[in-house]
């Protein structure tokens, strides 16, 4: 430390030297100019050697500064094509995804297809069952009622033409013989 406080010491005593030109007295003007040179020489060199360590402290300081500036900006640069690979991942999971479930709701579209075809042919087929069985009895009913309205039509006209040339018994043979054919069909 005493080092530094002379050298500053005599920096101040060299600074109004080199500023007087009366120095070198009455020597040549080139050996002037050398000493003046030297002086110059001197006096920045021994700035130099006093600003020396701060400026390399400084220096130091900065580029340790800029150097782990450089490593955070590589960390985040290697975290960004981490972020950037695993998204990419994930869009083609997604893409993926989204293929099987275009798969999988084309087969559940066929399946609900022929569910309902299958559903719609058993109710048609009911339908026509049922519709064929009403039918039936329909038919039925309308051959019961068209035989018994024959036979009161028949009867009817039996009966009439009995009464107007037949015995009463004819009428009545014929009477029983129409009557035990109508209750046998």
């Amino acid at each position: 430390m005493w080092r530094r406080a002379a050298i500053v010491a005599f920096l101040f005593a060299a600074a109004p030297l080199m500023a007087s030109e009366g120095h070198a007295g009455g020597v040549h003007p080139a050996l002037g100019n050398v000493l003046k040179a030297l002086n110059l020489i001197v006096f920045f060199g021994l700035i130099l050697y006093l600003l020396a360590r701060p400026l390399r402290g400084f220096f130091e300081k900065h580029t340790e500064g800029i150097r782990s500036a450089l490593d955070g900006s590589r960390a985040k640069e290697r975290e960004a094509a981490d972020l950037e690979a695993g998204a990419r991942a994930l869009a083609s999971s997604i893409d993926g995804e989204a293929a099987a479930l275009r798969a999988r709701f084309a087969a559940d579209r066929e399946r609900v297809r022929r569910d309902l075809e299958s559903a719609t042919t058993r109710a048609l087929a009911r339908l026509r069952t049922d519709h064929e069985h009403a039918l039936a009895q329909l038919e039925l009913s309308f051959r019961t009622d068209l035989v018994a309205h024959t036979l009161r039509a028949a009867r009817a006209e039996a009966e009439k033409s009995l009464q107007g040339s037949l015995t009463p018994a004819d009428r009545a043979r014929f009477l029983e013989s129409v009557t035990a054919e109508g209750k046998g069909a």
